[in-house]
C-alpha cells in the first residue's frame, strides 16, 4: 500500500488543501512583495487546490513555476485593485 503525499484528499484527484496551504506559502516568498501581483489565495483547478496568484496584467507577470510540490499555480489578470472609495493615484 502507497503512502499519499501530505494534504492530498486520497480520492484520486489531485492536492488537498493542506498542501495547497503549504505551497501557497512558498509562492508568497516567491512574489508576495512584487508591485504586479494584487494578491496570493487558493482556488479549485478542476477537483483539485491550487495556488491562484491575482495580477494586474496577466501579460506582465512575475516569473512562476506551473506547480509547487504538485500544486498547480494558476496566474488571473484581474485588473489594479484599490480599496471602495480610494482612487490608486
Amino acid at each position: 500500500m502507497s503512502q499519499l503525499p501530505l494534504g492530498t484528499s486520497g480520492s484520486g484527484t489531485g492536492p488537498g488543501r493542506d498542501a495547497a496551504r503549504a505551497a501557497k506559502v512558498h509562492v508568497q516568498g516567491l512574489v508576495g512583495g512584487d508591485p504586479r501581483v494584487n494578491g496570493i489565495g487558493l482556488t479549485h483547478a478542476g477537483q483539485a487546490w491550487a495556488v491562484k496568484v491575482n495580477v494586474v496584467d496577466e501579460q506582465d507577470y512575475p516569473e512562476l513555476p506551473e506547480d509547487v510540490d504538485g500544486v498547480p499555480v494558476v496566474v488571473r489578470g484581474v485588473g489594479r485593485i484599490s480599496a471602495f472609495g480610494v482612487s490608486a493615484g
